[in-house]
């Protein structure tokens, strides 16, 4: 629901733009802009495992290039991992090859080893590939209707018939020949398929699989009484799915108000509504809370708020409650896209990239390690895509 605070920064924009000025230039008022001449795909944020892929393995306050990526050849970046030490990323080449760089204990980055890498790597054997996911510590692509995974498998999360031994390269998973999308949480796996169903595999502790059950799987199983499934999303321990009429449903870890419906504490092993949503056009989860995007360019987002993710603006930290219900986030209308991690978000207007909340290792891009409350300007320039770590503090604009 929308607040008075709320419209008041609404009309705050309102009256910038009325002035003939770019929308967002007051966000620059917590942070000075990063000019970008470059081409490149940009990282900032923890980077301690490599993950920012700039053949380095320290953090960085600012946005700098990612070796070896032209923004132009990338058409999609996801970010995994279960914190900053274990964060990697896996990128999408529009010629349908995949590269991976980063955290690779577990085989995660897909070459054949387990061996950290601080610049993009070549993904074994993969092309052709349509959509990638980054997940805990493995990963997922598809392509042509089939599903390969790769990395840690202690949970069945490779969905290949088998419990705890790692890949690291990607291998097949069965039975699957109609997939449209795949979604990566921290122990667990989903796809959506041309018939608008979602299969899940993997940990169902938290009820994540959303099959009724709480066994792990390590063979892909259906999610529960959805159909019509036009896009699907995973946190670290919940599913979030968007049908074709724009609602939205909810299943798995509930601890932080993650499902939206009202309900806080209690897991669900089976889809749930999340309130108040119509005609929702995109969806995107982090670790413990998600954004929604309406046909009408309004944000509403649920679940964790310590560290101000829902922008209230007003809010003391005595205030910044978990929200189990969406709340109406003014300042976000217009957002192109958003990426969510753990603690901190991002979302790219018009020549920008904005961030916000938690940023002890830069990963706002202001150039400092101050936590942010209101949306400071991370990087300036053509971008028209945003990637944070699922469950880390690294974060990526292409």
């Amino acid at each position: 629901m929308r607040t008075l605070t709320g419209k008041r920064w609404g009309a705050r924009w309102a009256l910038v733009a009325a002035a003939g000025l770019t929308v967002l230039t007051g966000f620059a008022a917590e942070g000075p802009a990063q000019a970008v001449a470059g081409p490149e795909v940009m990282s900032w944020g923890a980077g301690d495992a490599g993950q920012l892929g700039d053949a380095g393995s320290g953090d960085r306050w600012s946005p700098g290039p990612v070796t070896g990526l032209n923004r132009g050849q990338v058409a999609e970046i996801s970010a995994g991992g279960t914190g900053s030490d274990t964060s990697f990323a896996v990128a999408r080449l529009e010629d349908g090859t995949v590269r991976a760089w980063g955290h690779d204990a577990a085989g995660q980055l897909g070459n054949g080893t387990r061996h950290d890498r601080a610049v993009p790597d070549v993904v074994a054997g993969l092309q052709g590939v349509d959509d990638v996911a980054a997940g805990g510590a493995h990963a997922l692509a598809t392509g042509k209707g089939r599903v390969w995974s790769w990395g840690e498998n202690g949970d069945g999360q490779l969905g290949n018939n088998r419990f705890g031994d790692d890949s690291t390269v990607p291998v097949r998973v069965p039975s699957i020949s109609q997939a449209r999308q795949v979604a990566a949480g921290c122990d667990f796996s989903l796809v959506l398929m041309e018939d608008g169903t979602v299969w899940s595999w993997g940990s169902g502790e938290r009820g994540q699989l959303g099959t009724g059950e709480r066994a792990a799987q390590s063979l892909p199983q259906e999610v529960k009484n959805l159909s019509n499934v036009a896009e699907v999303v995973a946190g670290c321990h919940h599913g979030v799915a968007r049908t074709e009429d724009g609602i939205v449903w909810t299943w798995g870890d509930n601890g932080q108000g993650q499902l939206g419906d009202g309900t806080a504490k209690t897991s669900s092993s089976e889809p749930v509504k999340a309130r108040w949503l119509r005609d929702i056009r995109r969806i995107t989860a982090g670790a413990d809370h998600t954004f929604a995007l309406r046909n009408d360019d309004t944000v509403y987002g649920w679940g964790s708020n310590r560290y101000g993710q829902f922008l209230e603006p007003e809010a003391t930290d005595a205030a910044r409650t978990n929200r189990n219900t969406p709340v109406a986030i003014d300042v976000l209308e217009g957002a192109r896209e958003l990426a969510v991690g753990r603690n901190h978000n991002l979302a790219v207007f018009a020549n920008k990239v904005v961030a916000w909340g938690a940023n002890g290792q830069g990963q706002l891009g202001d150039g400092t390690n101050a936590d942010r409350f209101t949306p400071v300007t991370a990087v300036s320039g053509d971008f028209h895509h945003v990637a944070a770590s699922l469950a880390g503090n690294s974060s990526y604009a292409y």
